[in-house]
């Protein structure tokens, strides 16, 4: 596979998942607008990635939990590029909070912005792009989209809104040409970030191009057994 001629926008581009998505797209010569507020993981992201290929990696440090910081970054991405092909939605934080939590309804707001809302954003402001370039969007998402876990309403809800939103955004954009994906991942362990890269690699790639809507788990069978 080969992403020379391609643009790949990834959020949450500066650690973890992330950061093994855009070092994988680096290796297939992708041109790559890397989104994170991590600053100083962000460049040393881009600094690895540039390594890689000969192309110069676009860094936008800001926090997505703002949507206004969501625009203008992805319009800062097409005046670099002039196009856009794939968004990859990976940014994400992680706060296990039950119903009877202290600060369950502050911390469900900052992680719905985080985890939805700017996945949603992202998404809505590149559509335009992505239309044009018949491109694709792939969300980072978690087995606990799908699987009910104690302790865990602010991220398990944040990652079933993901999956249902990329059903909803994908059956929208399909008559358009843009393909929607969303990536079941575990909480952190059991899979490697390299093989959620690799996944959201081939779904960017046109060797998925009949493929949109989708859920892909990638949890090593974990959820084929009873979660307690």
């Amino acid at each position: 596979m080969n992403f020379s001629k391609k643009v790949i926008l990834i959020t949450g581009a500066a650690s973890g998942i992330g950061k093994a998505i855009a070092l994988s797209f680096a290796k297939l010569s992708a041109r790559l607008s890397l989104i994170d507020i991590n600053f100083e993981n962000l460049n040393k992201v881009a600094e690895d990635c540039e390594i890689l290929n000969e192309n110069k990696v676009f860094k936008v440090a800001t926090n997505v939990s703002d949507t206004n910081n969501v625009k203008e970054a992805v319009t800062a991405t097409v005046q670099e590029f002039d196009r856009l092909d794939v968004v990859i939605n990976c940014a994400g934080i992680c706060d296990m909070n039950g119903i009877t939590g202290e600060n369950l309804i502050e911390n469900l707001g900052k992680v719905l912005n985080i985890n939805l809302i700017s996945h949603i954003a992202a998404t809505h402001y590149a559509a335009d792009e992505l239309i044009k370039s018949k491109g694709c969007v792939v969300n980072i998402s978690s087995i606990f989209g799908t699987t009910a876990t104690k302790n865990g309403i602010p991220y398990a809800v944040s990652k079933a809104g993901m999956v249902h939103f990329t059903k909803c955004a994908a059956l929208e954009l399909a008559e358009k040409g843009v393909r929607n994906f969303e990536e079941n991942t575990p909480l952190k362990h059991l899979a490697e970030a390299q093989d959620i890269a690799e996944m959201a690699v081939f779904l960017a790639s046109d060797k998925a191009k009949h493929v949109t809507g989708i859920d892909v788990i990638i949890d090593s069978g974990i959820t084929l057994r009873k979660m307690k």
